[in-house]
């Protein structure tokens, strides 16, 4: 996947830079920055690129980011439908390494966060516990807030960060912020192509002509680089969108899995259970909406 250079741009005595964004799904491309970034998913669905690490994110994610990290939000495909039908919603806070330095040396009751910091060159993800989630919701108020309003919150937010025992690691032990053109260009190509045609089959010859590389070397290529085959991905991309089409529509479960890129119905049926727990109908019945009667 191709990594674009941001330029954050946090100006003249500024010490971090507060987005919000608001529209019918997250656009923006595989990109990295030499600043932190802090980001709240206040709605919205998809999937998330940190690295090598693929996942699926949802509303209240917050994820902790060190610099030069590469990564993406992409949304889910009923996000770009025409007309909008659902919206997307994120918070990002981004600042510099030269902020949190002197966080750290200049004021030594900060140096609780010390551990976060360190953390965040692989990615950090949080889900914040009910009592907590409150600092996650504050995220939201920033934009209306003075800069330095803007400081003390985020450095109040992170104290909380600190304290959840809820973080994880999102890129692998081993993997190194390294931005490369060649190779972040052809994995922007392998996901860009994914995406268009998920619902498709996809050969392994067909992904590895679009890679450039030999079967053998996109298997490795792809399996170095996210921690998982294609085909899992693949799959993960499909049964993914099959529990969206389960929750938000009356087709038959024999169409769904047509639609998701699943002619074989008895794959389907055990992909599915093997990613959600359930079969196909009886995620449908646990999930589902009720239908509201209509007025008489």
């Amino acid at each position: 996947m191709k990594a674009y250079l941001e330029e954050v741009g946090l100006g003249e005595g500024r010490s971090l830079v507060v987005k919000h964004f608001r529209g019918p799904y997250f656009d923006a491309p595989y990109h990295f920055h030499p600043e932190y970034e802090l980001t709240y998913i206040v709605q919205g669905q998809g999937q998330r690129f940190v690295g090598d690490q693929v996942e699926a994110f949802r509303e209240g994610d917050l994820v902790l980011l060190g610099p030069n990290l590469a990564h993406c939000w992409r949304s889910d495909e009923r996000y770009y439908q025409v007309p909008a039908t659902h919206e997307s919603e994120s918070v990002v806070i981004q600042f510099s390494e030269r902020f949190v330095q002197s966080a750290l040396a200049g004021i030594p009751e900060f140096s609780a966060l010390t551990p976060i910091f360190l953390s965040a060159q692989r990615g950090l993800c949080f889900r914040p516990s009910r009592n907590d989630h409150d600092a996650a919701s504050a995220l939201n108020q920033p934009p209306q807030s003075t800069p330095a309003e803007q400081v003390v919150l985020f450095l109040r937010l992170l104290l909380n960060l600190v304290q959840e025992n809820t973080r994880r690691f999102l890129a692998s032990e081993g993997y190194l912020p390294r931005p490369n053109q060649v190779e972040t260009d052809r994995m922007q190509r392998i996901l860009d192509y994914t995406m268009l045609h998920f619902k498709e089959t996809i050969s392994l010859s067909e992904i590895a002509a679009i890679a450039h590389l030999s079967e053998a070397a996109f298997c490795r290529y792809f399996r170095q680089r996210t921690r998982k085959s294609y085909v899992a991905y693949l799959n993960e991309l499909r049964v993914g969108h099959a529990r969206q089409l389960l929750v938000t529509t009356s087709e038959g479960v024999g169409q769904v899995a047509l639609l998701c890129g699943f002619p074989n119905l008895s794959h389907f049926h055990r992909l599915f259970r093997r990613f959600t727990g359930y079969s196909p109908l009886r995620y449908r019945q646990l999930y589902q909406a009720p239908v509201s009667p209509s007025a008489s």
